[in-house]
């Protein structure tokens, strides 16, 4: 008889054990899933983020342009007006908007001028029939001029500063306007005659072809 209890008593206790067990288990509750608890948890992809509830994750090879910008170069005229201009006023020059840089630079950049060719104007200025005053004033605003109309280059034998063709030959083009002299088929400083080469950079095209479609870019490797 007493067997019978022990029994009956270790019956009653295992399941008693297993339905603590199972309370206990029922008792755990995951908090909700939410898009600021810095867990990945949901259906999230990411943490604290995707799914059907949060924002999308960002883009790992995304660029991201957020914050402030500032204006740190002028490059309509590759590095040629700026050349121009006194070192230490280099990066005013950057972030002066156009229409100003006329009135803050075009002294400065005329002076330097005939720092490098003292004898601009009594030359006869250069092939556009500018001299130094109306050189300068013109390079001072750093802007790519583009014709609405006809053909868009810096220079092809004919047409000046009518927009820019990759293809064209910029730095010699400069070169020729501030040591060439009035003559552009006769021009000075062309090294002959023991005249030093002043009016070229000694490079004709690019490294590599650019390309007939967009990006029209040379590839870089």
């Amino acid at each position: 008889m007493k067997k019978i209890v022990y029994i009956g008593l270790l019956f009653i206790l295992t399941l008693m054990f297993i339905q603590c067990s199972e309370d206990d288990n029922d008792n755990i509750i995951d908090p909700p899933a939410t898009c600021d608890d810095n867990i990945r948890n949901g259906d999230e992809t990411g943490v604290d983020c995707g799914g059907s509830v949060c924002d999308p994750c960002d883009d790992p090879g995304a660029i991201d342009f957020s914050g402030v910008y500032v204006q740190e170069d002028q490059v309509a005229r590759p590095a040629v007006s700026k050349l121009f201009v006194t070192l230490g006023l280099r990066d005013d020059f950057n972030t002066t908007i156009p229409s100003q840089m006329t009135a803050l630079f075009q002294a400065d950049m005329q002076a330097n001028l005939l720092a490098l060719n003292p004898d601009y104007d009594t030359n006869g200025g250069n092939a556009l029939g500018q001299n130094a005053d109306v050189f300068t004033t013109m390079i001072s605003r750093d802007i790519l001029w583009v014709a609405q109309t006809g053909t868009a280059t810096f220079y092809d034998g004919t047409r000046t500063l009518t927009g820019r063709k990759l293809g064209d030959d910029v730095m010699d083009l400069y070169l020729m306007l501030v040591y060439g002299g009035p003559d552009m088929e006769n021009p000075l400083n062309d090294g002959t005659n023991e005249q030093p080469l002043l009016i070229s950079d000694g490079v004709d095209a690019n490294d590599k072809p650019f390309l007939t479609s967009f990006p029209y870019l040379a590839p870089p490797f």
